[in-house]
């Protein structure tokens, strides 16, 4: 399949950007226009050499030159190839001129790099994909959630994080589609969430209507016909559109889309479907509008030729043009005279009756002639000895040679004409091409519905309510993926974040205490239900958002020179610039990378920033457990403390996990816990553990001093600042 993707953008020295968009499309092919930068360069060759498209093949990387006048060359070329076209009609009824003007119009380096895409598909005879101006749109156009490459990798939308493979990502979870063009649409859904409200309840309308029990009916009848969609047949129409669509698989085509287009024959824009959404009547409503097309085409082609492609008796005798009936009546009258010519053979040795042709080693038309018999004296000279045996020869007759010449010349000339024919049945198609591919659309839209509405008859799953108000309230949020995984039950947690109250979380808690899981869940039930599917929660009322954005994981790019910090920091920056009010941010561990006081600092002024200027709803997870004094800045709760519970054994360092959210912060993070889980030899983690009770000791002591300094200054006078020593003299006694 070919898809017109031309990428210009300004993008950061981190390249988010482009790595964004190149996840979302997974093209199957990269045609690289003269020299890219050398961090570009590396982006786009470990994205081929590591990815597959969807389709399951690996992506090529195609490079061509860009010489100085290309721009120029462009604007001619472009200009050529749409010049024969304006006054062609297009199927919308309108004209072409207006597509020129339009590409015209176009910054230079992208009409460098459609003119060299147009030329590499000339290679192929594929041109003609630049015809299909109604499929031309902007990625960036803003009528979908933005999920950037961190953000699709953070939270597996397309693959896990462990092997890299399907399984375990959110598309995996919603996956449970019967079509290969079902299954690329409901990708394409997934990875562009919705940000218009009535097109995203008119989606969760038609998913709720199909888990109605009073459709089931009528549901079924709509699995059973998907099932029995076997092709895929979004990529044969394609093979279709570019004449490379073989006999057996163009019959395979028109007898699906006939068995699609028979199951709704009765339906019509004026009778019920029986659906009163509005999504599933008009996707069922348009399956029919092709019924006479396909019937049509399928009235040209006889059935068995077709199925065991014999090109020769493809079309019914009714259909054959006339250059194949020339021909094959051509093959007829040379094998008649081959038959008359038995008689003058026989004669010529001397024979009673007519001769017999026999066929040796694919020779035809041979005369056997016994060596013992008297006939083979009275051969004539002319006649030409092909083979023989002890017993036999054979002979050529020259007339045989004359008439088996013609007949070969009928036959390649008939091989060309019916695959001449074939091939102007197969461009009489493609003028159909779109509204066969509007038809499987539709039907693919169906399927995706029927996928998520498979998705939301799963225990525990609830229909999201859209408000207009900007909030995220989400009662027993469940991560959808690790609860397929778990053998046993998963924890739910609620979460309330306002516009008008709480924005932001502070999350601390033990290592593995559930802490990335948690804000996992919330993100993904927020995508999930601006994709129009049931999330794994007891209820989530939502605003729209805009975007999600991570920052999750500690990752290195020592290609580029840059440290795990300076990546952590770069991504972090990209947050800052892109996040509004309507956006969910989730940042995990910000400042790890350097040290304390330097890391403390950056993420103290980061989260201050998200909450005070941003306003975007932030989940902070960290491990200083000093930021938790920040929340005292914020009267009005904008900013709240919470943490990841866990049961303490007394005498012990060991903790039991509760996975449960509760208010107020872990002062701990029980890493040798961990540590002891990782299997660390135990004398290590006793040294460990010691010395973390005597830093732990020598920090106390250190806050005591501070105290008992603060306490000093305060009994030498009771002026000015009183009550700045005695916050300070709190803040510090609930410190130790």
């Amino acid at each position: 399949m070919v898809c017109l993707i031309l990428i210009y953008l300004e993008d950061g020295f981190m390249r988010a950007e482009i790595e964004t968009r190149l996840l979302h499309i997974a093209p199957c092919e990269f045609l690289i226009v003269g020299e890219p930068s050398k961090a570009t360069d590396k982006l786009v060759q470990h994205l081929s050499g590591s990815k597959t498209n969807v389709f399951g093949d690996k992506v090529r990387m195609e490079r061509v030159p860009k010489q100085k006048t290309m721009a120029a060359q462009a604007f001619s070329h472009i200009t050529s190839f749409y010049a024969d076209r304006m006054r062609e009609p297009r199927e919308d009824g309108r004209k072409s001129g207006n597509l020129l003007e339009k590409v015209l119009t176009l910054p230079e380096n992208v009409t460098i790099c459609l003119s060299a895409m147009i030329t590499h598909m000339q290679e192929y005879g594929l041109e003609h994909v630049f015809d299909l101006t109604k499929y031309f749109q902007p990625f960036s156009a803003r009528s979908h959630m933005l999920l950037n490459g961190n953000t699709l990798t953070s939270l597996e939308i397309y693959q896990n994080q462990t092997d890299h493979t399907i399984r375990g990502s959110l598309f995996w979870t919603l996956d449970h589609t019967s079509t290969k063009f079902g299954q690329r649409l409901l990708r394409k859904w997934v990875g562009r969430p919705l940000l218009d409200k009535t097109k995203l309840e008119e989606r969760l309308g038609a998913v709720e209507e199909l888990l109605d029990t009073e459709k089931t009916a009528k549901v079924e009848q709509l699995r059973s016909l998907l099932s029995k969609m076997k092709m895929d047949l979004e990529k044969s129409l394609i093979r279709i559109y570019y004449g490379k669509c073989t006999r057996p698989e163009l019959l395979n085509v028109l007898q699906s889309l006939q068995l699609v287009a028979s199951a709704f024959a009765h339906v019509s824009p004026n009778t019920s479907t029986g659906f009163s959404s509005s999504l599933i009547s008009s996707a069922i409503i348009a399956l029919p509008s092709i019924l006479s097309e396909v019937v049509a085409y399928l009235d040209k082609i006889n059935l068995e030729a077709a199925k065991s492609d014999d090109k020769y008796a493809f079309f019914r005798e009714e259909q054959e043009t006339d250059a194949i009936s020339e021909h094959k009546f051509g093959i007829a009258s040379v094998e008649q005279d081959l038959d008359a010519f038995r008689t003058a053979a026989a004669e010529k040795i001397g024979k009673r009756n007519p001769v017999e042709y026999t066929t040796v080693a694919g020779i035809e038309y041979l005369i056997e002639v016994s060596n013992s018999s008297t006939l083979l004296k009275k051969v004539p000279a002319s006649w030409i000895k092909v083979s023989g045996t002890k017993a036999n020869s054979r002979f050529h007759p020259p007339e045989v040679v004359k008439f088996v010449r013609e007949r070969d010349q009928h036959k390649e000339a008939l091989a060309a004409a019916c695959d001449e024919a074939f091939k102007d049945l197969l461009a009489d198609i493609s003028t159909k091409y779109q509204l066969f591919r509007d038809c499987i659309q539709n039907l693919a839209t169906l399927d995706c519905l029927l996928s998520l509405a498979t998705t939301a008859q799963q225990p525990g799953y609830s229909k999201p309510t859209f408000v207009a108000e900007n909030i995220v309230q989400v009662e027993g949020a469940r991560h959808p993926m690790v609860e397929h995984l778990l053998l046993d039950a998963y924890v739910p947690n609620d979460i309330r974040l306002s516009q008008d109250s709480t924005r932001a979380l502070l999350i601390t808690g033990p290592n593995m205490g559930g802490k990335s899981s948690y804000v996992r869940s919330v993100a993904l039930i927020c995508i999930m239900a601006q994709i129009g599917c049931y999330v794994p929660a007891s209820s989530a009322r939502l605003g729209l958002l805009d975007a999600v954005f991570t920052r999750m994981g500690a990752f290195d790019n020592m290609l580029s020179g840059e440290s795990t910090f300076m990546v952590e920091l770069s991504e972090t920056s990209d947050i800052l610039k892109l996040a509004t009010p309507r956006s969910l941010v989730i940042l995990d561990e910000l400042g790890r990378g350097t040290s304390t006081h330097d890391g403390v600092a950056i993420a103290q002024a980061v989260l201050d920033y998200m909450v005070r200027d941003s306003k975007a709803f932030t989940l902070f997870i960290t491990h200083y457990q000093t930021l938790a004094t920040m929340a005292d800045g914020f009267p009005d709760k904008e900013l709240r403390n919470v943490h990841m519970r866990f049961a303490e054994q007394e005498g012990s360092d060991q903790v039991t996990f509760l996975y449960e959210v509760g208010e107020g912060t872990a002062h701990r993070s029980y890493g040798l816990n961990v540590a002891r889980l990782a299997n660390i030899p135990e004398r290590v983690i006793k040294v460990a553990g010691g010395m973390s009770r005597e830093m732990e000791e020598m920090m106390r002591l250190k806050k005591v001093k501070a105290l008992a300094r603060i306490l000093g200054e305060s009994g030498e006078g009771l002026g000015g600042g009183l009550g700045d020593r005695v916050d300070a003299i709190v803040e510090g006694i609930e410190q130790i």
